[in-house]
């Protein structure tokens, strides 16, 4: 069986390595020039601890990131609103890891599999048989190869998922811009999310004296990412969240040695349909999330496992596609539900809504939290 993998980050290299582990061999195929992680920090939740461990990767995780067993929210002045206890043996370990890191476990696990940087498809053809359909890929070299199986593992802006269904089909904006980064940091035991009016800013520590840092606002008209802005992002951060209390002030003040700074703009991907031909979606290609509930890796270790599993027990590569989306597509669809109802949440700047907000994290905060993992933990995939 050929298989192409389109995309280097977490779902292609997760799917790589599942796949390898039943006997396929794929190829990846990179845009970019060497591997890039894409980020700054990731959050494991309690439920990426069985994926992990399917793919063989969960020791040198643990090895590498910051275990916590409590979460904590705090409005913008750092006043406590609630914490969720993971401590009991009812979690599995919750763990915070530097992006690069957690990559580069990825790259070390995957082997020897066959990588192609500076590479993308220019087009793709279905090519019908009496058996199964293959793929015909023309790739930006003008070089042109045919395989069985293509999967898009491209991101949120897959390029893939154009050629396949349609240049219409794209994210939907939060409205959210986002900054991402790390910063130096003691004695910080949990994830510290604050609340402000609007804004968003979390610390979350991922070992080595480290945290990763998350920073957002309510953005509607776009006005903080345009390219045309004549103030930095460090500028902007220092100046929005100046308000914020507790570590904030420190962080803010050291950020011009930090860096770098990412800034972003939150997106979703509503994909009704994963499969076509013999051509198929996983991770952010098929399901892009917001972050609230910290899935994307998870999601996108668990479709890898799926469509392995699937590829192994079915009789076709059709067959095998049919059932890893009816697997997976609603349990996905389902984190992305619930991550765009907590959005709301934090979306919320009039004050009178502000405060009836924090009364009820305060009062009912760690049962709406558990509420969003718990399912993902009881319930396999």
């Amino acid at each position: 069986m050929r298989v192409l993998i389109v995309g280097g980050g977490i779902a292609g290299l997760s799917t790589a390595i599942a796949l390898k582990e039943k006997g396929i061999e794929a190829e990846i195929i990179e845009k970019h020039s060497g591997w890039r992680s894409g980020g700054a920090g990731l959050h494991l939740p309690g439920n990426a601890v069985v994926p992990m461990d399917r793919l063989g990767i969960r020791e040198a995780v643990e090895a590498q990131s910051f275990t916590f067993h409590e979460i904590r929210y705090c409005d913008q002045k750092d006043n406590k609103l609630f914490s969720l206890n993971l401590s009991d043996d009812t979690w599995p370990q919750f763990q915070g890891i530097s992006r690069d890191a957690f990559h580069k476990i990825l790259v070390d696990k995957a082997g020897n599999v066959l990588v192609r940087f500076g590479s993308e498809i220019k087009a793709l053809s279905h090519k019908q048989s009496t058996a199964d359909t293959s793929v015909s890929v023309e790739f930006s070299d003008g070089k042109v190869s045919e395989y069985d199986l293509v999967i898009a593992a491209d991101g949120i802006n897959s390029s893939t998922r154009g050629m396949l269904f349609g240049p219409e089909l794209k994210p939907v904006s939060a409205d959210i811009t986002c900054w991402r980064w790390t910063t130096k940091i003691t004695n910080l035991t949990e994830p510290h999310f604050m609340l402000g009016g609007g804004k968003v800013f979390l610390l979350m520590p991922i070992g080595n004296d480290r945290a990763y840092v998350f920073a957002s606002l309510s953005d509607p008209t776009g006005k903080f990412v345009s390219p045309n802005s004549l103030t930095s992002d460090v500028e902007v951060i220092q100046r929005e969240f100046t308000e914020f209390g507790g570590l904030v002030p420190g962080i803010l003040k050291q950020l011009e040695q930090d860096g770098p700074v990412l800034p972003g703009d939150l997106m979703q991907m509503l994909v009704p349909q994963w499969v076509k031909g013999a051509c198929v979606l996983v991770g952010d290609a098929a399901h892009g999330t917001l972050p609230t509930m910290a899935q994307g890796a998870s999601m996108a270790m668990e479709d890898a496992l799926v469509l392995a599993d699937e590829l192994e027990n079915k009789s076709s590569i059709q067959e095998a596609l049919v059932a890893y989306q009816a697997r997976r597509i609603e349990r996905a669809q389902w984190v992305q539900h619930q991550s765009l109802k907590r959005m709301g949440l934090a979306r919320l700047k009039a004050r009178p809504l502000v405060f009836l907000r924090n009364k009820l994290m305060t009062a009912a905060g760690a049962k709406i939290l558990a509420s969003g993992w718990r399912p993902l933990i009881d319930k396999a995939f």
